[in-house]
């Protein structure tokens, strides 16, 4: 194959911190955190009156035909429905939505134990026939 050339094989003598240092002495950059907080804006250019009268029923007219925006039907969307629920939860009522019971708290999480029987009909003495009755225990 063909061999590389001298200068691939051979390190440079390059002397990197001479290079560094010979810019001088090594100064510390001095960043300066200024905010441009204190600068006025910019001045408006004065416009000539006519103009900026043509401009602004160009505006309106834009905006006008475009209608509302999305977040806005979306926040008068969601603020009808807070009203509507507001209005049903309290039967007309208003502040009266805090009747809720212990009994309304645990619905849908303690087992009815007529419904369950109602369900099973005769299925719960199979059950304990074929399982020992060890997994239908909580159904009697």
């Amino acid at each position: 194959g063909s061999k590389r050339e001298e200068w691939m094989m051979v390190p440079g003598e390059h002397d990197f911190l001479k290079g560094v240092m010979s810019s001088g002495t090594i100064k510390n950059r001095k960043f300066k955190n200024e905010k441009n907080a204190n600068q006025a804006p910019p001045p408006e250019e004065a416009m000539n009156p006519e103009i900026k009268r043509e401009v602004d029923s160009i505006m309106d007219a834009h905006k006008a035909a475009r209608g509302p925006s999305l977040v806005d039907q979306h926040r008068e969307q969601i603020a009808q429905e807070k009203a509507a629920k507001a209005m049903a939860s309290s039967n007309g009522k208003a502040g009266s939505n805090w009747n809720w019971s212990k009994k309304d708290l645990d619905a849908g999480r303690r087992v009815d134990k007529n419904y369950l029987h109602m369900v099973m009909g005769g299925a719960t003495k199979e059950l304990k026939n074929k399982f020992q009755g060890s997994y239908s225990k909580g159904f009697t």
